[in-house]
């Protein structure tokens, strides 16, 4: 799903997804300026987020129902992410540019 220019003055380009999954898994290939994450709030376990493929480099904890703000990115694939509940957990993003 893709809105342009109605929620947030000066991007023009707003962009919304939703992963999930289980193992240590990269963020698709998403060009941005800014990126926010969120985990669902019915989530069973949490999120962790890093910046490189092996598990212990997920070191960002995201429980159910918490959310990153917004912070800059130039593509949302320099992030990795992996759902430690071993459920299928979901994850939103919102990305900006």
């Amino acid at each position: 799903m893709t809105y342009r220019g109605d929620l947030s003055d000066p991007f023009e380009y707003n962009n919304f997804g939703i992963i999930t999954g289980t193992s240590v898994t990269q963020f698709p290939d998403v060009e941005c300026q800014l990126a926010r994450l969120q985990a669902y709030a019915a989530n069973i376990g949490s999120f962790f987020i890093g910046n490189a493929a092996a598990t212990n480099r997920c070191v960002w904890e995201l429980d159910a129902g918490a959310d990153t703000g917004w912070f800059g990115i130039d593509n949302l694939n320099n992030l990795y992410y992996k759902n430690a509940s071993g459920t299928s957990d979901f994850l939103a993003y919102w990305i900006q540019r």
